[in-house]
């Protein structure tokens, strides 16, 4: 821990010093970029952890710190570093390392180009392939990714293995597609085929699904997504569904409202298959509440949100939401390990949780994100005492 220390506190010192310096530049014929990130975060969460520790008593403080550097050799091709140091629960955690570090070789084979090495998957809005970004050891993949269009379209497919972050724990090979397309002016169509193979367990897992998102001509803003997963888990089968749906719409004087039904499924009374829907590498931060109790999975998720633009800067947000179990016949999952505790009866109601939190960016460097959720359990979880969440995180960019 202490060489982890160490490195975070040079990196401490040299994001605000880097700042103040000139961050680009040329080397001969090539030009290269400096920059990086700090992350500070508190974090209270209070009162019962409802069968699982991850949700237990706490007051963590998050730090995490990155240095990245880019050089461009030509319009071809160039190289990418990312390094950071990290502590978390008052630096009974901590980690270290190269979070990615790859080469790109731009129209390498025609109009294909090809990423090769260390880096991180964010993919969408993050409901299923994200880089984790609230963690402070996030994950990131050694990997092959090509790249290219159809009718400038861009798609992309790729070959990896875990190299950092809760994936590499369950030392997961991940390979994929996927392609974003644009259907008019007003609405886009992303598709992904993704197969998960757990080095650790047998588990073989393949995900399909799209999302379909747009905007109204009188600003309704749309989202659809759908996904199917197949595979084997073990001696299991799997066959396992989920959707959200979101609408939201701007009114006047900075105003807006939306409302969001999220299903995921869950196991049934066949033992011999897995009916459970498995989040792959969802962002938990932003979906299913901020207290991040609840995971995606044998959940249905019934979310109205409300939200203020003050102005171009700052915003205001609340967000309620109503958790059932979709089977009665399977666990509850909770948190980014989407632990799975025994219900206390049979009912099928987890909990409601409201949210109240706000966005700002407080100069060209600095930005906050602040507030606080409170979870309110119901028959599916073994207590009712209610558990109270409060965050504060300082991002600072250069």
């Amino acid at each position: 821990m202490l060489r982890n220390l160490s490195i975070l506190s040079l990196l401490l010192f040299a994001s605000p010093l880097a700042a103040q310096v000139e961050l680009t530049g040329e080397f001969g014929d090539a030009t290269y970029q400096l920059g990086g990130s700090l992350i500070t975060r508190g974090e209270v969460r209070r009162d019962t952890h409802y069968g699982s520790p991850i949700l237990s008593e706490s007051n963590d403080f998050v730090a995490r710190a990155a240095l990245d550097f880019n050089i461009d050799f030509d319009e071809y091709f160039n190289a990418f570093i990312n390094v950071y140091a990290g502590e978390e629960d008052d630096y009974t955690s901590s980690s270290a390392g190269i979070a990615e570090l790859y080469l790109d070789m731009h129209k390498l084979f025609g109009d294909y180009s090809v990423r090769l090495g260390r880096q991180q998957f964010n993919l969408g809005d993050g409901r299923l392939v994200s880089s984790a970004p609230w963690r402070y050891e996030q994950n990131s993949f050694d990997a092959l990714r090509v790249s290219s269009t159809i009718n400038a379209h861009p798609w992309q497919v790729w070959h990896s293995r875990a190299a950092l972050g809760p994936t590499n724990a369950l030392d997961d090979n991940f390979t994929g597609f996927f392609a974003d397309f644009e259907l008019g002016e007003d609405s886009n169509i992303e598709t992904f085929i993704l197969r998960r193979a757990e080095g650790s367990t047998d588990l073989e897992e393949l995900t399909f699904a799209f999302r379909w998102h747009g905007q109204t001509t009188n600003g309704l803003e749309w989202s659809a997504f759908a996904a199917v997963q197949d595979g084997d888990d073990g001696a299991r089968e799997i066959l396992a569904p989920a959707f959200a749906l979101t609408l939201r719409k701007k009114l006047d004087m900075g105003h807006g409202i939306g409302v969001e039904l999220a299903f995921a499924n869950g196991n049934d009374e066949k033992a011999a298959d897995r009916k459970r829907y498995s989040p792959v590498y969802i962002d938990q931060h932003r979906f299913n509440g901020r207290a991040d109790v609840i995971a995606f999975s044998n959940v249905i998720d019934l979310a109205v949100m409300y939200w203020l633009d003050w102005n171009e800067r700052w915003s205001f947000h609340v967000d309620g939401h109503s958790f059932s179990r979709q089977s009665n016949n399977d666990s509850v999952y909770l948190g980014h390990d989407v632990a799975a505790v025994t219900p206390a009866s049979t009912s099928n109601a987890i909990g409601y949780e409201l949210d109240a939190y706000c966005e700002g960016v407080i100069s060209d460097h600095l930005s906050m994100d602040f507030g606080a959720a409170v979870f309110s359990p119901l028959a599916s979880l073994p207590s009712d005492d209610e558990q109270f969440y409060l965050f504060l995180q300082l991002v600072f960019n250069f």
